[in-house]
This record gives C-alpha cells, sequence and structure tokens, in this order.
C-alpha cells in the first residue's frame, strides 16, 4: 500500500541533448511508456548504482527497480555495483560527479536517506570530499523499513527486557556484534543510554558480518534491516526481541517482540528510507522526470513483492523536498545523540 504520494511538477528548463526547454512540462505516457523530456534527456542509458555489496539492501533495492522499470523507462536502465567501504555514499556522490553523464541525471544511486546524512556527524565527510548537507540531492524515496534488534535463538531470554535485566545483572557480559559508527549501531547505543545497559562491543565489519555472528553464537545480539535479519530467521538461528518503530505493536511476523513506542521510545527516527539521489548538479527538470520514472517504477510488481518479503516494510513515495524534511529532522534529533554517545568525528 503507497502511505504518501507527491506530485511532480516541473520547475527548471535544465539542459539536455536537443537544448529545447522543459518548462511547464508534465509526464506523458505512450504505451506505458515515460516520454523524454523536450530537451531529449534521457537519450542513453539511466545507470542506477549501487555503492555497497550486490547482496546488500541497496543491491537487491537496485535490481528490483531495474526490473521493475522495464516497460516503462524509454532507454536501457543498468545496474552498476561500485562498492565504497569507506564513505559510501558520499563517494558515490563524487562517483557520479566524476562520469560521464552523472551531472545530467544518467547516475542515479541507492541512498538509505537518514543513514547517508548522518555520515555527515560520524565521517569527515567535508574534510574528504569538500561536501556539506547542500550537496545531498534526494530524487525519490519509494519504501520505508524498520531497524530490528535480534538475540541469538538459544540466548538465555526470550525478551528484550529480560535481555535488558540479564544485561544490568551481570554488565559487560551482553556481546553485542557491531556495525561501529553506523546508524544501527547509533540506534542500538541510543537504546542501551535510554534503558540503563551495557554490553561487550564485538566490532564487525558491517550489518551481515553482524547477523552471521549471532547466528553463529559468536555474539549475543545485534541490530539488522529486516532483509538482513530475514533468512538467519527462516533458519531458526536468531529471533527478533524489538522493532524501532512508531507503531504501538510489532508487525504480525514479529509479535513476540517490542516496538520502541512500547518502551517509551516513541520519538526514535531510526528508519530507513530508501529511494535514490542525484549529483547536486543535476538540472531540476531532470529530477524531476527521474521522481516521476522511479514513483511508477515503485508501483510495480518486483518492489512490492520485495517489500512483501520484508516484516514492518512499507511502499511510501516521497519526492525530494520531503526527503530532505526527514533528514533535516533526523539530523537534528541524532546529533545530540552522536556527540553524548562520543561517535562524532570530530570528538576522536
Amino acid at each position: 500500500m503507497v502511505l504518501l504520494a507527491a506530485g511532480c511538477t516541473s520547475g527548471g528548463s535544465g539542459s539536455g541533448d536537443s537544448g529545447a526547454s522543459n518548462e511547464g512540462w508534465t509526464p506523458e505516457y505512450k504505451d506505458g511508456v515515460l516520454q523524454p523530456l523536450p530537451d531529449g534527456f534521457p537519450s542513453r542509458p539511466i545507470t542506477l548504482l549501487n555503492v555497497d555489496a550486490p547482496g546488500h539492501d541497496d543491491g537487491l533495492y537496485a535490481r528490483a527497480m531495474q526490473t521493475a522499470l522495464r516497460g516503462i523507462s524509454p532507454v536501457t536502465v543498468e545496474v552498476r555495483d561500485q562498492n565504497y567501504p569507506t564513505f559510501g555514499t558520499w563517494a558515490g556522490i563524487q562517483y557520479m560527479q566524476d562520469q560521464s553523464g552523472g551531472k545530467d541525471g544518467y547516475i542515479c544511486e541507492v541512498a538509505a536517506m537518514v543513514g547517508a546524512s548522518l555520515d555527515l556527524l560520524t565521517e569527515p565527510i567535508e574534510d574528504e570530499f569538500g561536501m556539506t548537507i547542500e550537496d545531498f540531492n534526494p530524487i525519490v524515496v519509494t519504501e520505508q523499513t524498520p531497524f530490528v534488534m535480534v538475540t541469538r535463538s538459544n540466548a538465555p531470554w526470550s525478551s528484550y527486557q529480560e535481555m535488558v535485566d540479564a544485561a544490568k545483572a551481570n554488565p559487560g557480559t551482553v556481546r553485542y556484534a557491531a556495525a561501529s559508527g553506523s546508524l544501527l549501531d547509533i540506534a542500538t547505543n541510543r537504546l542501551m543510554r535510554a534503558n540503563g545497559w551495557t554490553s561487550k562491543v564485538i566490532p564487525m565489519e558491517g550489518s551481515v558480518d553482524a547477523a552471521t555472528a549471532v547466528a553463529a553464537g559468536e555474539a549475543d545480539v545485534t541490530m539488522l534491516t529486516p532483509a538482513v535479519a530475514r533468512s538467519h530467521e527462516q533458519a531458526g538461528k536468531v529471533k527478533a526481541i524489538l522493532v524501532v518503530s512508531k507503531e504501538p505493536k510489532a508487525p504480525t511476523e514479529w509479535s513476540d517482540a517490542v516496538t520502541t513506542t512500547e518502551i517509551g521510545l516513541p520519538d526514535e527516527p531510526w528508519v530507513s528510507y530508501r529511494g535514490f539521489i542525484v549529483a547536486p548538479e543535476v538540472p531540476q527538470a531532470h529530477s524531476d522526470w527521474l521522481f516521476e520514472l522511479f514513483k511508477k517504477g515503485g508501483e510495480q510488481a518486483a518492489p512490492k513483492e520485495r517489500i512483501a518479503n520484508l516484516p514492518g516494510a512499507s511502499s511510501i513515495i516521497l519526492d525530494g523536498e520531503q526527503t530532505r524534511k526527514i533528514v533535516a529532522d533526523a539530523k537534528v534529533f541524532a546529533e545530540p545523540v552522536i556527540r553524548e554517545l562520543g561517535l562524532a568525528y570530530d570528538q576522536r
């Protein structure tokens, strides 16, 4: 179900292949295919850039959207995996700027919006790339997914509260697999501070490694996205004990878990809003055209099937302006939390 639909209007003339004006453009479809802008954009393949591993959420999302856009896009849509272990999204922005057509919108990067924006606080993005939040140029969000805390299935506790009680009774004994400095890690540390428990941190390269460690019994708890948690959960190796959500109850698939709202933390912004960003130089008219393309793609079977298999996930259409507001609000909420935890890059 689509929760929110945003209109798409073009306010800029843009620049494209023909030099024709895009002023007053409105979406036009012929036989289900979105027609190019008056200036000719797009006239060559569009690349969906994944800056993580192909099997990561971003890679799976890109491929679902690629499938959805067949028969809708007037040009071929390709997926490019360009794994950046550090600086992820921001290295991707620089990559788009450096590639032919990147500044015209021919490369669109998959991004988890809130996490990418908080990198500005936890990583030296401005020092490394000369970029600020003004260079973050979202086009669209088409899905949102919650974060979920999982524990090993044979843990001596069966609920989040029992785990907290065990951690308080024996400080530093609960083993937490942490993708240190990530949004998942920030969300977990926030819970520790709010609920007064501590852990023994086991550093991990990323959430996939953290999930594997918990499933193997090498750690006790971690925070994940549903896609990463799902396979281990289905194998009976982990179980969900908490969902970061504004809802009073967890999704049916995680009915034994509590939500952050249930434990008195209703305003946690740790949600994955996934969509596409482009280089900051992309003309507004091209951004508007891409918004229409991805909005239509998000309504197709492949993205809906992906969401149906992710507990707690939902379709949601947000345009660039709406996404910027979510990002700005999350940054305001998160900065004091990050600084209290000592995770800001200028505190190291």
